[in-house]
């Protein structure tokens, strides 16, 4: 269940930039997100850090867009979900 709790946080980091956690240096948490995005509730409700990162930026302008259209790897992974 903590799992689930903690995940979010983790998959907007990628949005900073792919340098943030690097594979190299953290392999057991890269292994962990992995894992968690085969996760059918994980799947479900998963926003591409393209996305995120489509976010921040009008978030840090002072213009979020909360209604943005989704992107097509979101939407993709979305309707994976079985």
């Amino acid at each position: 269940m903590a799992d689930l709790h903690f995940y979010p946080f983790f998959e907007r980091l990628p949005a900073l930039g792919s340098d943030v956690l690097p594979a190299n240096k953290f392999p057991l948490l890269t292994a962990w997100m992995s894992a968690m995005q085969h996760l059918e509730c994980v799947r479900k409700y998963w926003i591409s850090p393209k996305q995120h990162s489509r976010y921040l930026a009008g978030y840090l302008a002072g213009k979020p867009d909360y209604d943005m259209e989704l992107d097509e790897e979101t939407i993709v992974m979305q309707r994976s979900v079985g």
